[in-house]
């Protein structure tokens, strides 16, 4: 009994208590340095919406929702400052002009440096710029959001790699990809951004000129990524789920032929041919149609759940998450899941700081199969729609074309998603640990041991099946099959760092010196099994003895750096920085392995000047930067001959003996690095007390010593040597503009920025007059990379129309042999003098379009009024053109295929004035040469991504013991404007050419919560 009254009346007080503090109330005033009042500044507690407006004398009334908050005072224009209540009843808050927002800690590469003191070509995406974006990789999120940067998806294929370029392509085999720097740990595969949790990013720094890029030397010629996950921050224990879950939709489909439409069709194109109907097609009533495009894609889900805490005291920081995510693919059975944990810890006794960045992952894909080089929609497309997708009679239950049908050699997409697996495992662990003493302040030393170890598991699993037309399907041409393959690749860094850092009256001096040593190493294992007793109920390596195929194989490198950087600024106004770095790297010769790679950059902030003290301007500055730097992205084993260990040779007339012969590569003892020279010109303007900011950067980037993997002629017995081939220039401007402002409740944001890009050859080594590239064993290479034109031009025959008349066709020049009325006519560019001839030939092959992205722009809006947020973003490029496959597959009577309806429209005699090639099987006309009628223009703009949230006010989430709680919905991919005809105008990445390993980018929309406990 007299517990139960002691508890009664600890209740009671508790009661009173809490309604003592609810009824506190605080008070105050808001202004700026120089003592007006701010209209309409923010007044909440740190954490939450809840909180007042300032009125017109920058005066606020605020009820605390407790007594241990923070509040947090912010304006536009201004810094924020946070205050925490510890009874006051009364406030004055003074806030600094945003010039502290210059001020901002940018990371540089080995260290920080103020916004305000940066003398470099770079730019910053917080986490508020990537946060709630449902994506599987963290180079998608940036699409759009950086002048100079090129994001282009490959595939829409979940968990799919992106192709990044920061400033144009520089190279031609030698790798143009930028070096990804994550948590002080150089990630040598991109795709390990893949298997990174967007959500555990705080910030990503992209350096894009040679200044700060330098002091990563031999790594850095395509630019720097500079990702940093989130630390823990001292204070109360946070505790966050985040949560969002939706559907993927294909965002186009192609109008294909249905049954009756494909019929007629191939039999006009039978007829021209003048050759026997196919007997399935000829007099028929076709009463089914079999849409084989809708039966491979479908609506498919995307979920993830990640639960996070940061924690901190006076002397130890932690930041911790787990994250679940998982894609489905639109593609039947594909799909991609990701589990990843992260640990981040800091901490500091006296002069000492320890630290660690310890990330894992677990990521599993199903991936589409490729069959001959192409995709599953490519074969899905290529079906007839005559025939039917399943057959319960046949071994697994599909079905496939038969004699009467057509063409044979074609692949049941589904069959091959259902029966076939076709997946990969990657264990990832990425970590850090460091140790900094201080001797004394400013000056540090500081040791620094990173890995980025990663373990592949690829399975291929083939049943026994027929598609009932008595041949193998080419699914599974070496009949059921096992094969797996495991790698195993490491990264092991080592830094050691001594850095001195100190203001001296008005002069600020910075030095950093560095050594740096990496060993990596790749080794595999692949192994492929055929035939006897594989089936699904025995999907395994020992389930047969016949091996098909047996490999191995362990490459390593080395590199060892000395680096250095100095940095010097008077007075805020006069910078200066020096970046040096000697590389070795075991890619080449001991003659050649050492280099040196070094920039300067300066920076004058004119806003500083006594003779601008009229405030107009909040920044005004210049800067410029010059530098080389370099690529090592080649294979291992480029200086070195590589031998055939697999060559037989027959002795005594029937002994077979394996033996060694020449192999795919002669040696070339006299490589070098490809090195790159880059100039910067940069303006940062700021005004309206930097509502409104502006950058304009002006750069030219020559890439010298081209590292190219030459293909040899046949009759030298060896594959290719690699050379250092000639020289490429990118050069161009950026600009980024941004206005932001607040109104009372409401504020917003609005930034844009484009980048104008030319990229030219501007020499080519060993008396090259060209390099071809990008044919196959059925086109003829279709880029040609030639002085004076982009890396990327596409080459091949000029289309002029079609030829409408025998007239017409008798009257120009001569055309290749077969060409007849209806087929598509080629412009006499040239001949063997180099002049028209008259004839249609090869010389008269000439540059029909351009890869290369002229202009890459992005656009973006976000606003905020009370509890509601939204965000857009729009990104496109102009300027570039395409060979299109797939519309030479659907379009070009090519095996049968089935074509889109545009066919429909092709000429004939009784539709003399089409501009569609007349219908003909293509091996009988010249309509499938390389050629611009296949070329389209990719320009595109893209709505990537819009989202609407709705944040709960904190007293109404208080009550059920939450802290915080948004709810948004988000979608991705809405629109797209263009004139290509294809899939996807992004899916060609930067070679100008749109293959046949088709996987369209969704439409995603989802719904998410992200809650604070």
């Amino acid at each position: 009994m007299m517990n139960e009254r002691k508890l009664a009346v600890f209740l009671m007080l508790l009661l009173a208590f809490s309604g003592h503090v609810m009824g506190q109330t605080v008070t105050g005033k808001v202004i700026d340095p120089s003592g007006i009042p701010l209209v309409g500044a923010n007044v909440v507690e740190q954490g939450t919406t809840y909180g007042a407006v300032t009125d017109f004398d920058g005066n606020f009334s605020l009820e605390l929702s407790s007594s241990d908050v923070v509040l947090q005072i912010s304006y536009i224009g201004y810094e924020t400052k946070l205050i925490p209540y510890t009874g006051q009843k009364e406030l004055k808050v003074v806030l600094p002009n945003a010039m502290a927002l210059l001020d901002d800690i940018v990371v540089i590469g080995y260290g920080t440096q103020k916004k305000k003191d940066v003398t470099g070509a770079m730019k910053t995406i917080k986490a508020e710029g990537i946060e709630g974006q449902p994506v599987s990789n963290m180079a998608s999120a940036m699409q759009g959001q950086v002048a100079g940067l090129q994001v282009t998806s490959s595939s829409g294929q979940p968990g799919a790699g992106h192709n990044v370029r920061i400033r144009g392509t520089s190279s031609i085999t030698g790798g143009s990809n930028p070096l990804y720097v994550i948590d002080n740990v150089i990630v040598t595969n991109g795709s390990a951004l893949a298997t990174l949790n967007t959500s555990d990013i705080e910030s990503i720094n992209v350096l894009k000129d040679a200044s700060a890029p330098a002091i990563y030397g031999a790594r850095a010629a395509n630019g720097v990524i500079i990702i940093t996950t989130k630390r823990g921050k001292a204070g109360k224990t946070a505790v966050n789920f985040h949560t969002y879950a939706g559907v993927q939709t294909p965002s186009k489909k192609l109008d294909m032929l249905d049954a009756q439409g494909y019929q007629t069709v191939w039999n006009a194109a039978q007829d021209n041919a003048e050759l026997e109907r196919f007997a399935n097609l000829d007099g028929t009533t076709l009463t089914e149609s079999t849409d084989w495009q809708s039966a491979l894609l479908n609506d498919a889900r995307i979920q993830n759940y990640e639960l996070s805490t940061t924690s901190g005291t006076e002397n130890t920081n932690i930041s911790s998450s787990v994250n679940h995510y998982q894609e489905d693919g639109m593609i039947l059975n594909t799909g991609f899941t990701r589990t990843s944990v992260r640990l981040n810890a800091d901490t500091h006794f006296n002069n000492l700081k320890l630290g660690n960045s310890f990330y894992y992952s677990h990521s599993n894909f199903r991936d589409q199969n490729v069959v001959n080089g192409r995709g599953m929609l490519n074969w899905a497309l290529s079906q007839s729609p005559a025939v039917a997708i399943r057959n319960e009679n046949n071994v697994g239950g599909f079905n496939g074309p038969q004699p009467g049908d057509g063409a044979l050699n074609k692949v049941n997409p589904i069959a091959a998603q259902e029966l076939i697996e076709n997946t990969r495992r990657i264990n990832r662990f990425l970590g850090n640990v460091y140790a900094q003493y201080e001797f004394f302040d400013g000056f540090s030393y500081k040791l620094s041991l990173g890995a980025d170890m990663a373990g592949t598991f690829n399975r291929y699993f083939a049943p026994e099946f027929d598609l009932g037309n008595g041949q193998t399907p080419l699914s599974i041409q070496n009949g059921k099959q096992v094969t797996e393959r495991r790698t195993d690749q490491s990264s092991i860094l080592l830094e050691n760092m001594l850095n001195f850092k100190r203001m001296i009256g008005k002069h600020d001096v910075a030095v950093l010196l560095g050594h740096s040593a990496i060993a990596n190493e790749t080794s595999y294992q692949h192994t492929s099994v055929v035939g006897e007793n594989i089936s699904e109920a025995f999907p395994v390596i020992n389930a047969s003895e016949s091996v098909s195929d047996l490999q191995g194989g362990r490459s390593q490198r080395r590199m060892l750096s000395y680096f250095g950087r100095a940095s010097y600024g008077y007075d805020g106004k006069y910078l200066a920085m020096f970046n040096y770095r000697r590389d070795g790297s075991s890619a080449f010769t001991a003659e050649n392995a050492f280099e040196d790679f070094m920039s300067a950059s300066l920076g004058w902030v004119i806003s500083e000047e006594s003779f601008l003290e009229d405030g107009f301007f909040d920044l005004l500055k210049l800067r410029g930067s010059y530098g080389y730097l370099g690529n090592d992205q080649i294979n291992a084993s480029a200086t070195q001959s590589v031998v055939n260990l697999n060559s037989k040779t027959i002795f005594n007339g029937n002994v077979l003996v394996n033996g060694v012969s020449p192999g795919s590569q002669v040696a070339n003892r006299d490589l070098v690095w490809e090195k790159q020279e880059q100039l910067n010109l940069g303006l940062d303007m700021a005004i309206l007390r930097n509502r409104l900011s502006l950058t304009v950067d002006y750069f030219v980037k020559n890439s010298k010593d081209l590292l190219l993997r030459f293909n040899l002629p046949k009759a030298t017995g060896v594959g290719a040597v690699y050379l250092n081939a000639g020289q490429v220039q990118n050069k161009g401007w950026e600009f980024d503009l941004s206005y932001g402002d607040k109104k009372g409740d409401f504020s917003y944001n609005i930034s844009a920025n484009a980048t104008l890009l030319n990229n030219e050859v501007k020499e080519l080594a060993y008396g090259l007059e060209a390099i071809e590239r990008y044919g196959n064993s059925y086109f003829v290479p279709r880029n040609r990379i030639e002085v004076g034109n982009s890396l990327f031009a596409l080459y091949g025959y000029q289309a002029d129309g079609i030829y409408k008349s025998e007239e017409e066709l008798n009257d120009g020049p001569t055309p290749l042999p077969g060409t007849a009325v209806g087929d598509i006519k080629y412009k006499d560019i040239s001949g063997p003098e180099g002049v028209p001839d008259g004839m249609i030939t090869n010389d008269d092959r000439t540059f029909i379009g351009d890869g290369n992205q002229d202009i890459i722009y992005g656009f973006s809006m976000s606003a905020k009024y009370k509890g509601f947020d939204c965000s857009l973003q729009l990104q496109g490029v102009y300027g570039n053109e395409v060979f299109n496959e797939t519309k030479f597959y659907t379009q070009g009577y090519y095996n049968t295929y089935n074509m889109t309806t545009d066919v429909l429209d092709a000429w004939s005699e009784t539709n003399p004035n089409s501009d569609t090639p007349r219908a003909i099987p293509s091996n009988l006309s010249n309509n499938d040469e390389v050629s611009s009628y296949w070329v389209e223009d990719a320009s595109y703009l893209r709505l990537r991504n819009v989202q609407l949230g709705y944040t709960i006010p904190a007293k109404a989430v208080g009550v059920i013991g939450l802290s915080s709680c948004r709810l948004y919905t988000s979608a991705q991919n809405l629109f797209t404007i263009t004139d290509f005809s294809g899939y996807d105008p992004e899916s060609a990445t930067f070679s100008g050419v749109q293959g046949a390993q088709l996987y369209p980018t969704p439409k995603t929309f989802v719904l998410g919560a992200q809650i604070g406990f």
